[in-house]
Protein backbone atom coordinates (compact mmCIF):
# COMPACT_ATOMS: atom_id res chain seq x y z
CA UNK A 1 0.00 0.00 0.00
CA UNK A 2 2.16 2.54 1.12
CA UNK A 3 5.41 1.50 -1.00
CA UNK A 4 3.93 -0.29 -4.02
CA UNK A 5 5.52 1.74 -7.32
CA UNK A 6 4.46 2.53 -10.55
CA UNK A 7 7.47 3.88 -11.93
CA UNK A 8 6.09 4.40 -15.69
CA UNK A 9 4.27 7.81 -13.97
CA UNK A 10 7.94 9.08 -13.47
CA UNK A 11 10.59 8.27 -16.26
CA UNK A 12 14.05 8.00 -14.94
CA UNK A 13 15.41 11.55 -15.16
CA UNK A 14 18.84 10.29 -16.25
CA UNK A 15 17.44 8.02 -19.11
CA UNK A 16 18.26 9.40 -22.32
CA UNK A 17 14.92 8.38 -24.38
CA UNK A 18 16.61 9.47 -27.97
CA UNK A 19 14.12 10.57 -29.82
CA UNK A 20 11.11 11.18 -27.80
CA UNK A 21 9.89 13.90 -25.92
CA UNK A 22 12.70 16.39 -24.73
CA UNK A 23 10.81 17.02 -21.26
CA UNK A 24 10.80 13.37 -20.56
CA UNK A 25 14.91 13.65 -20.04
CA UNK A 26 14.32 16.24 -17.13
CA UNK A 27 13.87 15.27 -13.30
CA UNK A 28 10.30 15.87 -12.46
CA UNK A 29 8.98 18.39 -9.73
CA UNK A 30 9.01 15.59 -7.55
CA UNK A 31 12.29 14.16 -8.22
CA UNK A 32 13.47 17.70 -7.80
CA UNK A 33 12.18 18.55 -4.72
CA UNK A 34 12.37 15.35 -2.80
CA UNK A 35 16.10 15.50 -3.97
CA UNK A 36 16.57 18.66 -2.46
CA UNK A 37 14.52 18.24 0.60
CA UNK A 38 17.55 17.99 3.53
CA UNK A 39 18.71 21.32 1.78
CA UNK A 40 16.18 24.18 1.91
CA UNK A 41 13.39 22.90 4.47
CA UNK A 42 12.35 24.34 8.15
CA UNK A 43 13.19 21.17 9.71
CA UNK A 44 16.39 20.82 9.02
CA UNK A 45 17.62 24.46 8.45
CA UNK A 46 15.57 26.51 11.35
CA UNK A 47 17.17 27.76 14.40
CA UNK A 48 14.10 29.63 15.88
CA UNK A 49 14.80 30.50 19.64
CA UNK A 50 11.53 31.78 21.48
CA UNK A 51 13.63 33.22 23.66
CA UNK A 52 14.22 36.09 21.86
CA UNK A 53 10.33 36.49 22.00
CA UNK A 54 9.53 39.03 25.38
CA UNK A 55 8.81 42.48 24.14
CA UNK A 56 4.94 42.92 25.40
CA UNK A 57 5.13 46.71 23.45
CA UNK A 58 5.74 44.97 19.92
CA UNK A 59 2.58 43.67 18.49
CA UNK A 60 2.28 40.28 17.83
CA UNK A 61 -0.16 40.38 14.72
CA UNK A 62 -0.52 43.18 11.90
CA UNK A 63 -3.68 45.56 13.39
CA UNK A 64 -4.32 46.43 9.42
CA UNK A 65 -5.69 42.60 9.62
CA UNK A 66 -8.34 43.46 12.62
CA UNK A 67 -11.48 42.97 11.02
CA UNK A 68 -13.01 45.15 13.30
CA UNK A 69 -9.75 47.91 13.37
CA UNK A 70 -11.69 51.27 12.29
CA UNK A 71 -14.73 50.38 15.12
CA UNK A 72 -14.14 53.41 16.99
CA UNK A 73 -14.95 51.32 19.96
CA UNK A 74 -11.90 49.27 19.22
CA UNK A 75 -9.88 52.02 19.16
CA UNK A 76 -11.08 53.57 22.48
CA UNK A 77 -9.24 50.48 24.05
CA UNK A 78 -6.32 50.94 26.37
CA UNK A 79 -3.31 50.37 23.38
CA UNK A 80 -1.94 47.76 26.24
CA UNK A 81 -5.45 46.07 25.93
CA UNK A 82 -4.82 46.20 21.75
CA UNK A 83 -1.83 44.34 22.14
CA UNK A 84 -3.55 41.54 24.25
CA UNK A 85 -6.19 41.19 21.27
CA UNK A 86 -3.62 41.13 19.11
CA UNK A 87 -1.73 38.52 20.95
CA UNK A 88 -5.13 36.28 20.97
CA UNK A 89 -4.94 36.73 17.32
CA UNK A 90 -1.47 35.26 16.68
CA UNK A 91 -2.53 32.41 18.96
CA UNK A 92 -5.64 32.15 17.01
CA UNK A 93 -3.70 32.25 13.48
CA UNK A 94 -1.40 29.62 14.93
CA UNK A 95 -4.11 27.51 15.96
CA UNK A 96 -5.93 27.54 12.85
CA UNK A 97 -2.62 27.01 10.76
CA UNK A 98 -2.26 23.74 13.40
CA UNK A 99 -6.04 22.60 12.70
CA UNK A 100 -5.19 22.77 8.71
CA UNK A 101 -2.31 20.72 8.99
CA UNK A 102 -3.62 18.59 10.84
CA UNK A 103 -7.42 17.99 9.59
CA UNK A 104 -6.71 18.91 5.57
CA UNK A 105 -3.19 18.53 4.81
CA UNK A 106 -1.89 15.28 6.48
CA UNK A 107 -5.12 13.63 5.84
CA UNK A 108 -4.92 13.99 2.10
CA UNK A 109 -0.93 13.45 2.31
CA UNK A 110 -1.94 10.32 3.98
CA UNK A 111 -4.13 9.03 1.59
CA UNK A 112 -1.55 10.36 -1.52
CA UNK A 113 0.94 8.04 0.42
CA UNK A 114 -1.35 5.15 0.64
CA UNK A 115 -2.18 5.17 -3.40
CA UNK A 116 -5.50 6.58 -3.62
CA UNK A 117 -4.53 8.67 -6.61
CA UNK A 118 -1.86 6.62 -8.61
CA UNK A 119 -0.57 9.79 -9.48
CA UNK A 120 1.45 9.41 -6.36
CA UNK A 121 2.84 5.77 -7.25
CA UNK A 122 6.12 7.06 -8.77
CA UNK A 123 9.27 6.64 -6.17
CA UNK A 124 10.26 10.56 -6.46
CA UNK A 125 6.61 11.24 -5.91
CA UNK A 126 6.21 9.05 -2.45
CA UNK A 127 9.39 10.27 -0.94
CA UNK A 128 7.64 13.98 -1.52
CA UNK A 129 4.46 13.45 -0.13
CA UNK A 130 6.59 11.85 3.17
CA UNK A 131 8.90 14.56 2.81
CA UNK A 132 5.54 17.23 3.00
CA UNK A 133 4.15 15.12 5.94
CA UNK A 134 7.59 15.46 7.79
CA UNK A 135 7.15 19.30 7.08
CA UNK A 136 3.74 19.78 8.17
CA UNK A 137 4.22 17.93 11.25
CA UNK A 138 7.25 20.46 12.20
CA UNK A 139 5.19 22.91 11.14
CA UNK A 140 2.78 21.98 13.77
CA UNK A 141 5.41 22.40 16.30
CA UNK A 142 6.63 25.57 15.29
CA UNK A 143 3.04 26.89 15.51
CA UNK A 144 2.48 25.51 18.92
CA UNK A 145 5.75 26.92 20.22
CA UNK A 146 4.58 30.36 18.97
CA UNK A 147 1.26 29.68 21.02
CA UNK A 148 3.00 28.87 24.31
CA UNK A 149 5.15 32.07 23.98
CA UNK A 150 2.59 34.31 23.63
CA UNK A 151 0.26 32.94 25.88
CA UNK A 152 2.67 32.57 28.76
CA UNK A 153 3.85 36.22 27.89
CA UNK A 154 0.17 37.85 27.89
CA UNK A 155 -1.39 35.97 30.30
CA UNK A 156 -3.65 34.31 27.53
CA UNK A 157 -3.29 30.80 29.20
CA UNK A 158 -6.79 30.14 29.28
CA UNK A 159 -8.25 31.07 25.81
CA UNK A 160 -10.03 28.42 23.78
CA UNK A 161 -9.74 29.59 19.88
CA UNK A 162 -13.13 26.93 18.48
CA UNK A 163 -12.55 24.78 15.63
CA UNK A 164 -11.94 26.87 12.51
CA UNK A 165 -14.38 27.58 10.32
CA UNK A 166 -12.34 26.06 7.25
CA UNK A 167 -12.42 23.01 8.98
CA UNK A 168 -16.10 23.29 9.71
CA UNK A 169 -16.59 23.59 5.94
CA UNK A 170 -14.38 20.08 4.96
CA UNK A 171 -16.27 18.73 7.18
CA UNK A 172 -19.65 19.68 5.74
CA UNK A 173 -17.91 18.42 2.49
CA UNK A 174 -17.65 15.33 3.53
CA UNK A 175 -20.78 14.41 5.20
CA UNK A 176 -22.47 15.90 1.82
CA UNK A 177 -20.55 13.20 -0.17
CA UNK A 178 -22.38 10.95 -2.05
CA UNK A 179 -19.58 7.62 -0.98
CA UNK A 180 -16.23 7.38 -0.04
CA UNK A 181 -14.21 8.02 -3.23
CA UNK A 182 -15.74 11.01 -3.46
CA UNK A 183 -15.04 12.14 0.13
CA UNK A 184 -11.60 11.07 -0.84
CA UNK A 185 -11.38 13.60 -3.69
CA UNK A 186 -12.97 16.17 -1.35
CA UNK A 187 -9.93 15.21 1.18
CA UNK A 188 -7.54 15.92 -2.02
CA UNK A 189 -9.09 19.39 -3.49
CA UNK A 190 -9.32 20.92 -0.12
CA UNK A 191 -5.79 19.87 0.29
CA UNK A 192 -4.36 21.74 -2.88
CA UNK A 193 -6.37 25.01 -2.25
CA UNK A 194 -4.61 24.97 1.17
CA UNK A 195 -1.00 24.14 -0.25
CA UNK A 196 -1.46 26.65 -3.53
CA UNK A 197 -2.95 29.66 -1.98
CA UNK A 198 -1.69 29.88 1.13
CA UNK A 199 1.95 32.15 0.40
CA UNK A 200 0.11 35.32 -0.47
CA UNK A 201 -0.97 35.55 3.03
CA UNK A 202 1.91 33.98 4.79
CA UNK A 203 3.52 36.93 2.98
CA UNK A 204 1.64 39.28 4.86
CA UNK A 205 2.74 38.55 7.82
CA UNK A 206 6.64 37.64 7.13
CA UNK A 207 6.91 40.96 5.71
CA UNK A 208 5.56 43.19 8.52
CA UNK A 209 8.28 44.87 10.14
CA UNK A 210 5.50 45.88 13.07
CA UNK A 211 5.16 42.32 14.51
CA UNK A 212 7.50 40.60 17.07
CA UNK A 213 10.63 39.90 14.90
CA UNK A 214 10.45 36.48 16.14
CA UNK A 215 6.47 35.89 14.68
CA UNK A 216 7.85 37.32 11.52
CA UNK A 217 10.57 34.19 11.63
CA UNK A 218 8.14 31.92 11.92
CA UNK A 219 6.08 32.84 9.59
CA UNK A 220 8.82 32.97 6.68
CA UNK A 221 10.12 29.66 7.34
CA UNK A 222 6.56 28.19 7.29
CA UNK A 223 6.18 30.50 3.91
CA UNK A 224 9.43 28.49 2.55
CA UNK A 225 8.27 25.08 2.81
CA UNK A 226 4.79 26.05 1.31
CA UNK A 227 6.79 27.61 -1.85
CA UNK A 228 7.54 24.01 -2.24
CA UNK A 229 4.35 22.77 -1.42
CA UNK A 230 2.37 24.43 -3.75
CA UNK A 231 4.96 23.19 -7.05
CA UNK A 232 3.69 19.27 -5.76
CA UNK A 233 -0.01 20.14 -4.82
CA UNK A 234 -0.04 21.42 -8.56
CA UNK A 235 1.76 18.47 -10.13
CA UNK A 236 -0.75 15.71 -7.69
CA UNK A 237 -3.63 17.89 -9.03
CA UNK A 238 -2.49 17.64 -13.05
CA UNK A 239 -1.63 13.89 -12.20
CA UNK A 240 -4.90 13.20 -11.01
CA UNK A 241 -7.06 15.29 -13.40
CA UNK A 242 -6.10 13.16 -16.05
CA UNK A 243 -7.14 9.87 -14.54
CA UNK A 244 -10.80 10.93 -12.86
CA UNK A 245 -13.82 9.65 -15.03
CA UNK A 246 -16.08 13.18 -15.75
CA UNK A 247 -18.30 12.39 -12.57
CA UNK A 248 -14.99 12.57 -10.52
CA UNK A 249 -14.19 15.46 -12.06
CA UNK A 250 -17.12 17.20 -11.46
CA UNK A 251 -17.16 16.48 -7.60
CA UNK A 252 -13.09 17.48 -8.10
CA UNK A 253 -14.06 20.88 -9.36
CA UNK A 254 -17.06 21.38 -6.99
CA UNK A 255 -14.95 20.35 -4.51
CA UNK A 256 -11.99 22.94 -5.38
CA UNK A 257 -15.20 25.75 -5.44
CA UNK A 258 -15.95 24.90 -1.98
CA UNK A 259 -11.96 24.77 -0.84
CA UNK A 260 -11.36 28.34 -2.35
CA UNK A 261 -14.84 29.97 -0.65
CA UNK A 262 -13.66 28.05 3.01
CA UNK A 263 -10.30 29.11 3.28
CA UNK A 264 -11.26 32.76 2.43
CA UNK A 265 -13.39 33.21 4.84
CA UNK A 266 -13.19 35.57 8.16
CA UNK A 267 -13.14 33.23 11.05
CA UNK A 268 -15.39 35.08 13.17
CA UNK A 269 -15.67 32.52 15.77
CA UNK A 270 -12.43 32.96 16.26
CA UNK A 271 -12.72 36.27 16.72
CA UNK A 272 -15.19 36.21 19.22
CA UNK A 273 -13.78 34.09 21.28
CA UNK A 274 -11.06 36.70 21.61
CA UNK A 275 -13.33 39.80 22.51
CA UNK A 276 -15.13 37.32 25.11
CA UNK A 277 -12.34 36.01 26.47
CA UNK A 278 -11.28 39.73 27.24
CA UNK A 279 -14.11 41.03 28.00
CA UNK A 280 -13.81 43.61 26.05
CA UNK A 281 -17.75 45.09 26.13
CA UNK A 282 -20.14 45.08 23.40
CA UNK A 283 -18.19 41.98 21.85
CA UNK A 284 -21.08 41.14 19.74
CA UNK A 285 -21.95 44.68 17.78
CA UNK A 286 -17.99 45.18 17.40
CA UNK A 287 -18.41 42.02 15.38
CA UNK A 288 -21.95 43.12 14.13
CA UNK A 289 -20.46 45.77 12.81
CA UNK A 290 -17.62 44.76 10.41
CA UNK A 291 -19.68 41.51 9.00
CA UNK A 292 -22.48 43.21 7.77
CA UNK A 293 -23.56 44.06 3.85
CA UNK A 294 -20.91 46.24 2.02
CA UNK A 295 -18.35 44.96 4.52
CA UNK A 296 -15.16 42.81 3.56
CA UNK A 297 -16.17 39.25 4.00
CA UNK A 298 -12.50 37.85 2.90
CA UNK A 299 -9.22 36.66 3.95
CA UNK A 300 -6.62 37.92 1.42
CA UNK A 301 -5.02 34.94 -0.92
CA UNK A 302 -3.41 35.09 -4.14
CA UNK A 303 -5.12 32.98 -6.51
CA UNK A 304 -2.98 33.51 -9.60
CA UNK A 305 -0.90 30.03 -9.32
CA UNK A 306 -4.29 28.67 -8.58
CA UNK A 307 -5.64 29.84 -11.71
CA UNK A 308 -2.20 29.10 -13.62
CA UNK A 309 -3.25 25.38 -12.44
CA UNK A 310 -7.03 25.24 -13.89
CA UNK A 311 -5.39 26.45 -16.99
CA UNK A 312 -3.28 23.59 -17.29
CA UNK A 313 -6.51 21.38 -16.50
CA UNK A 314 -8.42 22.61 -19.34
CA UNK A 315 -10.78 23.83 -16.63
CA UNK A 316 -12.40 26.99 -17.23
CA UNK A 317 -12.57 29.38 -14.08
CA UNK A 318 -16.18 29.70 -15.00
CA UNK A 319 -17.20 25.82 -14.11
CA UNK A 320 -15.38 26.61 -10.45
CA UNK A 321 -17.67 27.99 -8.25
CA UNK A 322 -16.38 30.37 -6.59
CA UNK A 323 -16.00 34.53 -7.16
CA UNK A 324 -12.44 34.70 -7.78
CA UNK A 325 -12.34 38.85 -8.10
CA UNK A 326 -14.91 39.48 -5.25
CA UNK A 327 -13.74 41.56 -2.94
Amino acid sequence: MYTHLEESHAPDPTHDVSGSDPDRSRPSVCHVLADSWSRRVAVRTSQLDMKSYGDPTIPDFPSRMVPFRDDPRYGALEPVFRQRVLAAAWVAYNEKTIAVEKAIVAPACDLLLEGAFHCTDAAATKRAVAQTLVDEHYHVLMCLDACIATRELHGLSSLRIPKPVVVHELERAIDASGDAREAEITRLAFAIVAETTINAYLDLLANDASIQPINRDTTALHRRDESSHAKLFKEFARGLFGALTERERRVFVRALGAGLGAFVKVDFGAWGAILTHLAVAGAGTLLDGCSGPGKPQRVFRDFSGFRLLLRDLSVPESAVPFEFDAP
